[in-house]
This record gives C-alpha cells, sequence and structure tokens, in this order.
C-alpha cells in the first residue's frame, strides 16, 4: 500500500522496508505474526480459507493455492487430505516451498496466465496476495481464477479492507512501511461487486480482524 499523500519520509521507509522484509525471512516473518494477532495469530490466518470451505468440497479434492509463495497458506489444505497446487512466479519461494511441502505440486508461472488447463481445481485460494496486483491485472488473476475452477467449484479470498476505527491507525501505518500503491487501490474497490461481474455466484463477504481482513467466498456456476 502507498504511503501517506505527500509524506516523502514515509515514501522512502516504504521503498527501503519492503524489499528488507523480503530479503530477511525474520522481518517478514515478525511483520506477518504481529498484523496477524487480531484475528488469532499465524496459524489461524493461515487456516481462513480452508475453514470457510472444508465442508464445501469431497475429500482429497484438488486446491489451487494461487500465489502460494513458501506454502505456508498451502499447509493446512495438504493437512486436510486436499491435492494441492501451489502456483508462484518466484524460483526461490517454490523451492522453499518444496522443502517444506513436498507433498504440494508447484507450478512457476504468473496468476494473471497461469500455464494450467481450464476447468481443473474443485476450489482456489489466493491468500493475503490479490493486493500485490494493480487494477486490471487483478481483474485478469480474478478472471483467469473463476476459468480455472471445475463447474461449481470455489474461490477463497483473504485479503485486506480498510479496518475499522480502532484498527485504523495501524493499518495505516502497516500500509505506509511495508505495502504499495497496488493495496491502496485495492482498499477503495468493491471486490464482491468485481466478482458478481466477473461471473461468479453466491458471493459472500465476511469482515473479520476489527474490518482489517475480508474473507470472500464465491462459486463458479454449476452450468
Amino acid at each position: 500500500m502507498r504511503p501517506w499523500p505527500g509524506n516523502t519520509l514515509d515514501h522512502l521507509m516504504s521503498s527501503f522496508l519492503r524489499p528488507l522484509a523480503y530479503r530477511h525471512r525474520w522481518i517478514y516473518d515478525t511483520v506477518t505474526a504481529v498484523s496477524s494477532l487480531s484475528v488469532g495469530g499465524v496459524e489461524r490466518l493461515r487456516s481462513l480459507g480452508l475453514d470457510v470451505l472444508r465442508d464445501r468440497l469431497p475429500t482429497g479434492a484438488a486446491v489451487l493455492d494461487l500465489c502460494c509463495g513458501s506454502g505456508e497458506a498451502a499447509a493446512p489444505w495438504l493437512a486436510a487430505g486436499f491435492a494441492v497446487t501451489g502456483l508462484d512466479i518466484s524460483p526461490r519461494a517454490l523451492d522453499l516451498a518444496a522443502e517444506r511441502h513436498p507433498a504440494m505440486t508447484r507450478v512457476e508461472g504468473l496468476a494473471e496466465d497461469p500455464p494450467l488447463p481450464d476447468g481443473q481445481f474443485a476450489a482456489l485460494q489466493l491468500s493475503v496476495a490479490l493486493h500485490e496486483f494493480p487494477r486490471p491485472d487483478r481483474e485478469r488473476v480474478l478472471s483467469r481464477s473463476l476459468q480455472l475452477l471445475e463447474p461449481g467449484g470455489w474461490l477463497v479470498l483473504v485479503d485486506l479492507h480498510p479496518a475499522g476505527p480502532w484498527l485504523r491507525l495501524p493499518q495505516q501505518l502497516f500500509c505506509a512501511l511495508f505495502e504499495t500503491d497496488t493495496a491502496t487501490a485495492m482498499l477503495e474497490d468493491d471486490l464482491p461487486c468485481q466478482l458478481r461481474q466477473l461471473g461468479f455466484t453466491d458471493v459472500k463477504q465476511e469482515l473479520l480482524a476489527g474490518n482489517a481482513l475480508q474473507r470472500i467466498t464465491a462459486q463458479r456456476p454449476s452450468t
């Protein structure tokens, strides 16, 4: 997310801390741990997608974790017995995923243009990743997500949402230090409405963590 408007110092801090957090794992892990406290901790954050879809899917169903990184948000699905494929653009992240979660099938590619056949997955997860995409790319990611799902398949999306009064200042600080303009743009948009416009049905939004997070489920029509 972008810094507060007009504040050059915030911009410099954002451009410095964001790559530093990704370069040094302990910084990234610390930021993740602190930011996840409002939903009950890191493990709870990583399980938000599974928790809402577990009972809607058959045992062992094919699940795609889009923008999977090193596989942390895929791990609960694997532990629950699902056949998980993880897609990411970063070979380094996929190498880490191979070490930590060898049962996950790994695919290198762009989320906007994944090298995967349509209609293959019973569920698709986007866990705190969509805000990294500019608006046109975000629309392509969601459109391809619809195509990748089998008829009747489910999308679960967990990502940032404008916080309520108690968490507004912490969210602004987090955005100023660690996020980019793409996240700010997403906070301004109505994701449930966009999903319906793209052809998803049964779209439901749940606000969590003082409204700072949203969990959205949506379905590809059966016919």
